[in-house]
């Protein structure tokens, strides 16, 4: 059995989002992070072999998709969202992630629809 570096074990277990530089290149998806799990790094830690959650292989549509992306293409997960009225206030140009479409898209608020409500007796 192949002993592994403690931080080759670690890594495999980190779930990061990546963008595949042929997505970032396609038009619509730019700015999009797929979830993905690093399974190692290769070229000292200059690019890594990842294994997307929610990207299918082209040639056989069973398998996710593996392949090798740079370091610069790879980011940390959003923390998870705890919904309550304090971070259910937006305002105008904050910076945010949102996630539709099975991957992140890295945003910003452009314009915020206020609904009101009308209570009739």
């Amino acid at each position: 059995r192949q002993k592994k570096a403690v931080s080759e074990v670690v890594l495999q277990e980190v779930p990061v989002a990546s963008c595949t530089s042929t997505e970032n290149k396609e038009e619509g998806f730019l700015g999009s992070y797929y979830e993905a799990k690093i399974l190692y790094p290769l070229n000292n830690n200059t690019l890594y072999r990842m294994k997307y959650k929610n990207i299918i292989e082209e040639e056989d549509q069973t398998w996710p998709l593996v392949e090798i992306v740079s370091t610069d293409e790879v980011r940390p997960m959003p923390p998870p969202a705890t919904i309550t009225r304090a971070t259910q206030v937006f305002h105008y140009l904050d910076r945010m992630d949102a996630f539709d479409n099975d991957c992140w898209w890295v945003g910003m608020i452009l314009f915020i629809i206020v609904e009101k409500s009308l209570e009739l007796s």
